[in-house]
């Protein structure tokens, strides 16, 4: 039997960012993390910042792709997401502050 990839729209992925559920895409790939949210070595705010969003730039920074297989359970690949919706799901700049700005 064939396995039906689903497609996730940006506005779908958008109505996961709470911690409870929490659902992030990657690499083109769109994971339910909310099982992982609170065992994150770099702590759970990093994840819940990218929340609802494609999160492949932060992530790509730090991990390699095989990380997300060591790390999630079995079934947290909920589908995809094209690259046009993968474009409207970037997420908001943050304003880049140092003490050096002062």
């Amino acid at each position: 039997l064939g396995y039906m990839v689903r497609a996730i729209s940006a506005e779908e992925l958008a109505g996961h960012r709470a911690e409870n559920d929490c659902w992030i895409a990657i690499h083109g790939d769109v994971y339910d993390v909310s099982s992982f949210v609170g065992e994150h070595p770099g702590g759970k705010q990093l994840l819940l910042d990218v929340a609802g969003y494609d999160g492949t730039a932060a992530f790509q920074t730090i991990h390699q792709k095989e990380i997300i297989d060591q790390h999630l359970p079995p079934g947290s690949k909920k589908g995809t997401i094209s690259p046009s919706e993968q474009e409207k799901a970037k997420p908001p700049v943050k304003p880049n502050v140092s003490c050096l700005d002062w």
